[in-house]
């Protein structure tokens, strides 16, 4: 049971996992490392994981009536939470949690700048590449600064971060005293610390304390004893409605007390209780032939297993006294404490994806982009490599702009050899009253030279592409 839980793939990554990189970048690491002079209190990693902090079993009466029950939209509450934390496992940092308010109810008499946790919000509790860079300058390289004073460390960080789309490129020379390193594509399964069970215990332990505070409610009444206590085949159409009544009304009150500042508690706790030990036994595939002297101080404490903490959190679900929680499994807690699709909303809904739908004014700016890389580029004394790079540019937005050039009325088609023309024609004169707009024509032929190009291409690429 133990091997079963520690190696399931929460993450979902691990099938696709590539071991040949994951082999090589240790040594790439190591590398860094000795160079930079970097001792592993001074190597950190942070990775973000969403958490459905209302979640509960499957198996329980509030979930399989979900419909009828005010639980539905509950169940699927979210926030994403950062985990960061040195190889040497002396500095856990504090935890910034993404939530979609900017202050919720729950904190309603309280500074958010002096939380548990560092309060950050964005509209679906996501991470993008925006947040990752304010993130960054105002959460993590005080944080760490602050560790390096207390500990005597110079303030020289290595940060290892795996390449997920919400971490911004900018990232990489963002501070003079943080190098920045992206783990290759499709490796985290395999080697980012965070990833190996570190954010699993963590979660699990959240889930122990969640039942646990449910179980402590519940056992306060007498009624919901009773009625757990009811077997199926033996309940009536009456005693179905009955429980169902009171199920409305424990869960309703229940609700009220773990809010979402009670939930944050619960994470802090479960953070602070991650042992040493365990943070460095998850080091230890990433920093493989780095020597053990390096880091500063002796192991402390028993490494922390999933399989304990899961174990832990079923025991703690089945305690609780209403319909359905004893019959939890730890595959159960798995699926409650499982890494949520951030890639899709998970409100669901015809309304949800109209909402995740491109504009055609976000389109047309994404295509402007392209075209003010270009002019940017334009200058490059190396005009192999300014064909190279455009060359990719525009394959790799023709899909945009095919989609573009379906919703307008298409307009007259430069040459190819003025689209690549390295001092862009000037200007024509214009009036006062149409200075500083768009001009259309130019734009949407714009859009037509990419498709051109990008045609012309296809099965001839540059060069040295």
């Amino acid at each position: 049971m133990r091997n079963k839980i520690t190696n399931i793939n929460i993450g979902g990554e691990e099938a696709s996992a590539d071991r040949a990189a994951a082999r090589e970048f240790p040594p790439f690491l190591r590398e860094i490392m000795e160079e930079g002079q970097y001792t592993d209190d001074q190597v950190f990693n942070m990775d973000e994981s969403g958490l459905f902090w209302k979640k509960l079993p499957s198996k329980t009466f509030v979930v399989k009536n979900a419909s009828k029950i005010r639980g539905r939209k509950l169940q699927k509450e979210r926030i994403t939470v950062l985990f960061t934390t040195n190889a040497s496992g002396t500095c856990k940092l504090k935890l910034s949690v993404i939530h979609t308010a900017r202050k919720p109810h729950a904190y309603k008499s309280m500074d958010m700048t002096k939380l548990n946790v560092h309060w950050l919000t964005a509209r679906k509790a996501w991470m993008f590449s925006t947040l990752s860079l304010s993130w960054f300058d105002d959460c993590f390289v005080p944080d760490v600064k602050k560790f390096c004073e207390q500990q005597n460390v110079p303030f020289k960080i290595l940060l290892l971060l795996d390449n997920a789309p919400g971490h911004s490129p900018l990232l990489l020379d963002r501070h003079p005293n943080v190098k920045v390193v992206f783990l290759p594509p499709n490796i985290t399964s395999i080697l980012q610390p965070m990833d190996q069970e570190l954010i699993c215990n963590v979660k699990a332990a959240f889930s122990t304390k969640k039942f646990q505070l449910l179980n402590d409610y519940t056992n306060t009444r007498e009624e919901l004893r009773n009625l757990s206590d009811t077997t199926t085949d033996s309940k009536s159409e009456e005693d179905e409605d009955q429980q169902l009544a009171e199920q409305k009304i424990l869960f309703k009150q229940f609700w009220r007390i773990f809010n979402i500042k009670k939930a944050v508690d619960f994470l802090v706790e479960a953070w602070d209780q991650l042992s040493v030990a365990t943070v460095r036994h998850a080091w230890r595939h990433v920093l493989q032939g780095i020597p053990g002297v390096r880091q500063s101080q002796s192991v402390t404490g028993e490494v922390q297993t999933v399989a304990v903490a899961v174990d832990l959190a079923r025991e703690a679900a089945q305690s609780v006294t209403a319909a359905g929680f004893s019959e939890t499994t730890n595959d159960d807690i798995l699926e409650v404490i499982r890494y949520p699709d951030v890639t899709t909303d998970e409100a669901g809904g015809a309304s949800s994806q109209e909402e995740h739908r491109l504009s055609h004014s976000n389109v047309r700016g994404a295509i402007k982009c392209v075209e003010k890389i270009k002019l940017l580029l334009s200058d490059d004394p190396d005009a192999n490599r300014y064909e190279i790079v455009t060359t990719q540019l525009l394959q790799t937005m023709e899909p945009y702009f095919k989609d573009y050039h379906d919703n307008i009325n298409t307009s007259r088609q430069k040459s190819i050899t003025e689209f690549f023309a390295r001092n862009p024609p000037q200007p024509a004169q214009v009036s006062d009253s149409d200075r500083g707009r768009d001009s259309e024509d130019d734009f949407e032929g714009f859009v037509r030279e990419a498709l051109t190009s990008v045609d012309d291409s296809d099965g001839d690429s540059p060069e040295g592409q």
